[in-house]
């Protein structure tokens, strides 16, 4: 059958797979049975190692330092990332040298474009500090969608402009053969896996805002270079030297702004100032922004929006736009085109909801227009929490004293005399009581949706969990509202301090597991278990930008110990951060060449304690050591640090390349300092040797010593 049957079809269709033939073979023959599979793979992959066709051969290529340098987008929307809880469409524009592994990666929102491409290269280029001689992308077949002849050849050269303003050759792979990028192809996919496994490591795919995100993914890269920082030194001196500035990594658009209050632009409505309907704008066009202007003079800075993905529309509202006019209209907002853009939070989004329930379509115009126009009064402030629209107060209404305000409200049967407008009543004795038993009676009829909408503008979020619960305790044991009201703030404040403690252990990054419970203070006898719980207190050194500084051979336990107490600081209410020494100065090389490095070190300043754990392995280089003395100068009896080092002052020539550093960094750091010496055996050696030794045999099995005759 093999030879009859199966080789024709593999020699009529060269390209078919094992298992097609397979189920063509069952079709034919249902008496076979599916144990031949296998068999019949390793058939077929015989037959076409002597008969098969020949087939495309990989080329491995040799890189010269600094000769290419290539460009590739790729899709991150497997890995789930959400910013605030909305999901991000976005992808990551990855640079790489192809020589000695350099990487840059910038999150780019949206598809592909020259933009997206412009901003992320220029980026690369500039945090390298060095040009290769020929910069190589994909056919940028995403960023021609779409467009006609003029647009593509102009697309091609703002590219080659762009490349010569770098004085790089632009060249491109041939469309579809992926290969040909090879070198930037294959670290995609080992980039996100990396991203994927901090995220786990994370624990949560959720950013406060992409800002954050935007770091996260910058410290992975660094991360990653830091790897091959001594290969990534020897191609930097061989680049080419950065023109005096960056080249425009925008597109600029007229657009007119129409009575609307606004304009459109690549399927997507932007509102600006009302000011500015009829006049003709220039709108700098970037990844994630626009910037608009009138002649040359800026005005407003817009986050740039994306259509929907099915084609439609969608909009960017500022509500501050149109308000005024809102509030003279108050019925345009029934059936606004962008009216769920135009809630500046989703509490006046469901307020709107409510007031649509309460009152619906078959109601008069003017009641409408009265809840409308209360909407926009709150929106125009939008810093105090929504109401109940206000109403006039009728002319008998009393209100001399004697007079209380009632909420919640109370039943019909309940009322006395009072006034339905502003809900007064009077406040005689059988009045008092019989509110009293009303009040126990109509609890659960308090607007519970309207309470949490207010708790979420103020930020309650414990008391909005449980206010029913205590309410419904408050009115069954009579407590006095005093006491209510102190319960469920106490519960709000120790849940603010439980998430602030969360908040701050993410953000100071301590290893895994490094506590006192089991940190051995048996095993390293010079140290004092209660100076070290005293320093973990902090009241006593970080109020004073003091310092601590831990000397001892590896695995003395130097790093648990700096650990530890960052766990117990934390918990005391300090912020911390625990980071490797040589990744932190990474981090702020790569901020002095971008001219950032005072707004780095700025940024430091909002943790009380900097653990630089391991600083002995800093290389000594001009560069690395410098940035990292500026960050000694900078916390000097400001903030405080923790150093873990292995070798004693008198080395730390190796560290710093200039004497006199050395000395003023040393003069700085031990000025208010406490050191602690932790001269012991190395723990993992020391666990090393018990693991080789074992526990020996047991003497019921020793061996019988012989007797002789």
């Amino acid at each position: 059958m093999f030879e009859t049957e199966i080789v024709p079809i593999l020699k009529a269709a060269p390209g078919l797979r094992p298992v097609a033939v397979f189920e063509e073979m069952l079709r034919r023959h249902p008496d076979l049975g599916s144990g031949i599979r296998r068999t019949l793979e390793r058939r077929i992959r015989a037959w076409r190692a002597i008969h098969g066709e020949e087939q495309e051969v990989i080329f491995r290529q040799t890189h010269e330092p600094g000769q290419l340098g290539l460009s590739d987008f790729t899709d991150m929307d497997e890995l789930g990332v959400t910013i605030a809880g909305a999901p991000l469409d976005h992808r990551l524009y990855h640079f790489r040298l192809a020589y000695c592994g350099f990487e840059h990666a910038h999150v780019v929102l949206g598809g592909e474009s020259f933009v997206a491409l412009a901003e992320g290269l220029q980026n690369a280029l500039w945090s390298l500090g060095g040009a290769p001689r020929e910069h190589r992308t994909d056919s940028l077949s995403a960023a021609f969608c779409n467009l006609d002849r003029d647009a593509r050849d102009d697309l091609t050269q703002r590219y080659e402009a762009l490349c010569a303003h770098y004085g790089m050759r632009p060249s491109r792979n041939n469309r579809g053969v992926a290969h040909e990028n090879g070198s930037i192809e294959g670290p995609h996919g080992h980039l996100k896996r990396a991203i994927a496994d901090a995220l786990l490591l994370r624990g949560t795919v959720d950013f406060d805002d992409l800002a954050t995100y935007r770091g996260f993914i910058d410290e992975i890269v660094s991360r990653r270079n830091a790897r091959n920082a001594k290969r990534i030194d020897s191609e930097r001196v061989v680049l080419q030297e950065l023109p005096d500035r960056r080249t425009s990594d925008y597109e600029e658009v007229i657009v007119r702004v129409a009575s609307s209050g606004g304009f459109t632009l690549r399927k997507v409505f932007y509102t600006v100032p009302s000011r500015l309907i009829g006049h003709r704008l220039r709108v700098r066009l970037y990844d994630d922004r626009l910037d608009v202007f009138v002649g040359g003079t800026h005005l407003v800075t817009l986050p740039r929006g994306r259509p929907h993905p099915n084609g439609k529309y969608d909009q960017v509202v500022d509500y501050r736009h149109v308000i005024h006019s809102l509030r003279r209209k108050p019925m345009a907002l029934l059936n606004l085109v962008y009216r769920d853009r135009l809630f500046p939070r989703d509490a006046y989004r469901k307020t709107f909801d409510r007031l649509r329930e309460r009152l619906p379509d078959k109601k008069p115009a003017g009641s409408w227009s009265i809840s409308s126009r209360s909407l926009m009064n709150a929106a125009a402030r939008p810093n105090s929490p929504i109401s109940s629209p206000p109403t006039s107060r009728p002319a008998d209404c009393p209100t001399s004293t004697g007079y209380v305000l009632t909420s919640p409200p109370i039943p019909p049967t309940c009322r006395t005399s009072w006034c339905s407008s502003c809900r007064l009543r009077p406040t005689n004795a059988s009045s008092v009581r019989r509110d009293r038993r009303c009040r126990m009676s109509v609890t659960n009829t308090v607007d519970a949706a309207r309470l949490n909408l207010l708790l979420n503008e103020l930020r309650l979020p414990a008391i909005k969990v449980l206010w029913a619960q205590f309410a419904e305790q408050s009115d069954k044991e009579g407590w006095p509202a005093g006491r209510f009201l102190a319960t469920i703030a106490e519960h709000e404040i120790a849940e603010r301090g439980r998430r602030r403690i969360e908040r701050h252990l993410v953000e100071a990054r301590l290893p895994a597991g490094k506590a006192f419970d089991s940190f051995d203070f048996e095993a390293v006898p010079m140290i004092s278990k209660a100076q070290v719980m005293a320093l973990a207190a902090g009241d006593s050194w970080l109020g004073k930008g003091a310092n601590l500084l831990l000397f001892g051979p590896p695995g003395g336990g130097k790093s648990h110990l700096a650990a530890a107490i960052g766990l117990a600081l934390i918990e005391n209410g300090w912020r911390v951060l625990f980071t490797r020494t040589t990744d932190l100065v990474q981090k702020l090389q790569l901020a002095r060449r971008e001219l950032n490095l005072e707004a780095a070190i700025n940024r430091l300043d909002r943790f009380d304690l900097l653990i630089l754990d391991d600083l002995a392995y800093v290389t000594k280089d001009q560069a690395e050591t410098s940035v990292l003395f500026e960050l000694i100068s900078a916390r000097y009896e400001r903030r405080s640090m923790l150093i873990t080092a292995n070798q004693p002052f008198g080395e730390w020539n190796r560290v710093f390349p200039d004497p006199a550093m050395t000395l003023a960094a040393i003069d700085r750091l031990v000025h208010h300092a406490t050191i602690v010496e932790m001269n012991v055996e190395s723990y993992r050696r020391r666990t090393a040797l018990e693991r080789k030794r074992g526990p020996g045999r047991p003497p019921s099995h020793a061996t019988p010593k012989t007797v002789a005759d």
